[in-house]
Parts: structure tokens; sequence; C-alpha cells
């Protein structure tokens, strides 16, 4: 299916578009230190008050904060987190994508080319939209396989598995060339689990930083990744990619730092997070409100990809 390419600035004016350009590094110095805040909080309230409410809550909490630093390490691929480039890599990478075991250098190309083709056959995220709408039943086994661990086993599986098919001339080569791709992975989470160990217990490394990853945070990527593409017309740039209004609660738990903005985010992918917005304000002052894919709530896209 083709798509047309809609430029900024046949949606917006000149003036409009250098306002949602605007990068303030202090933004995202004061949302990386928030998120691992809240994690640190949620594990605190567990390790100090153990109980199955605690340790539900916090298992949500970090997975939606591990969800959220991989909103960041988005921004980050789109050199969006901060002004200078270098600082912009550096802390994508190390605070936001590292940790939960991804990858900027890889994730980068990778996503600029779904921004080329969205919802094309060139798209290579098109198979996480096309199997839409799927059965009750279907939706409901994929939900278990999040829930319980076996989506986020398959997934890093796969991660692994990709890394360690590492070709190199020699043996030597291809164990250089695997290193370089793990090392950021093992050696920020051997910090994040040295400083566990040290300050409540090393086995929350596993249930409230691993555990979270392997289930809460995978059910969020699928409502994200259902939300965003899938079920939409398709036709062009303004009806192929959604955005959802989201309440304050859905934003904490599913859709941090304005993920819920992701017709904005493609149709200006020079706009930060926060920016995002403002961008949707803009469209709609312009009038361009029917001609977006619009829906009002996660509940009504799922009832939408989800049939009977």
């Amino acid at each position: 299916m083709a798509t047309s390419s809609v430029k900024p600035l046949e949606v917006i004016s000149k003036e409009q578009y250098e306002e949602i350009k605007d990068k303030q590094d202090w933004r995202n110095v004061l949302s990386i230190s928030s998120n691992w805040l809240q994690m640190s909080a949620a594990m605190a309230l567990f390790f100090f008050y153990p109980n199955v409410i605690t340790f539900l809550v916090a298992l949500v909490i970090i997975g939606s904060r591990q969800f959220a630093l991989a909103v960041l390490a988005h921004d980050a691929a789109h050199n969006l987190l901060f002004a200078n480039n270098k600082v912009n890599d550096w802390a994508g990478q190390w605070f936001c994508a590292y940790p939960i075991f991804q990858d900027n250098r890889v994730y980068r190309p990778y996503h600029l080319k779904h921004h080329r083709h969205t919802e094309t056959d060139d798209d290579p995220d098109l198979v996480l939209s096309s199997p839409f709408p799927i059965t009750k039943r279907s939706f409901i086994r994929k939900v278990f396989r999040d829930l319980t661990g076996i989506t986020g086993v398959k997934r890093y599986w796969g991660s692994l598995s990709s890394i360690f098919r590492t070709k190199g001339d020699n043996v030597f080569n291809k164990i250089s060339k695997t290193s370089n791709k793990l090392h950021g992975f093992l050696i920020s989470n051997l910090i994040i689990f040295i400083l566990i160990s040290t300050t409540m217990h090393w086995s929350l490394f596993l249930l409230l930083w691993w555990l979270p990853s392997f289930t809460y945070y995978s059910l969020i990527i699928r409502i994200r990744n259902i939300s965003e593409h899938a079920v939409t017309p398709g036709n062009n740039d303004f009806d192929n990619t959604r955005t959802t209004k989201s309440t304050v609660l859905t934003r904490f738990l599913m859709v941090p730092h304005n993920v819920n903005y992701h017709l904005e985010h493609h149709l200006f992918t020079r706009c930060p997070w926060y920016n995002l917005p403002k961008a949707h304000s803009m469209m709609i002052e312009n009038g361009y409100e029917d001609k977006m894919c619009l829906e009002t709530s996660y509940k009504n896209v799922l009832l939408k990809a989800v049939s009977a």
C-alpha cells in the first residue's frame, strides 16, 4: 500500500515548526532522573513493606518506567534527547537503552526505515500491525503470554541469538564484535545489580528489575504497537498512524512521555516528546482534525483491533 509524504510546513507554519523543534535539555535530565527515582522508590516500597500488594504495585511502576526509558531511548534515536549529539547518544545508550537491553546503534536505522516506509511492504514494523483485527481468543492468548513472561523470553532470546550469531573474520574478531554488542547491557546491569544488592537485597534484581521487563513491560509494548498503526485506514500520512487520547493514569501506567501522540511524531520527527501536545493543538487549530486518525481511548482502539 503506497502512502503519501506530507511535509511539516504543509501542515503548520514555519514559526510553529521552529517552536515545536525547540529542545530543552533540562526536561530530559529531569525525566531520566525521575524515571530512575520512581523505580528505586517502588523497589524500596516492597523491600521495607513486603506483601503481595506492594509487590504488584512495584512491578507495575517499574515495568512502566522501563517503558518510559524505552520512549526516551527512542527520542535519542531521533537525536531529540539532548541538543549535543554526543551527549544525546551517550545518555540515550547508558541511561535509557542499555539497561533495558536495547541498543540504539541497531535500533536507529531500523526505526528510521519504519518512518520512511510506514505501513508499506518495506516497513520493518508492518508485522506488528498487519495481523489485526484478531479474535478475542487470540488476543487473550497474547496477553497471557505477555503476563506470564513467555513473550519476554522470546524477545530476549531472539536478541541474544542474533548477537551470538555475529560473524567475524576469525574467532578473536567474532568475540570482539560480540562483546561490543553486549558490553553496554552487561555493564549497566552489573551496576544495577550492585546498587540493588548493597542498598536492599540481590533477589530484587530478579524479582523487581527483570520480572517487570518480562511481564508488564511486554504487555505495554503490545498495546502500544496495536494503538499506533493497527486497524488504521492507512491511505496517507494522516491516517496510517494513530494518536490516542489518554487519562493521567493511563499516561503514567502505559504511555509515558506523550508517546500516545504518535501521529504527530510521524509528521514532525524533529519534535521532542514534550512538544508533541503542542504540535497536536497546532494541527487542530490549522483545521486538520477531520483528516487525522484520532481515537478517544485505548479501550476503543482495542475494540477495533479485537473482534468478537
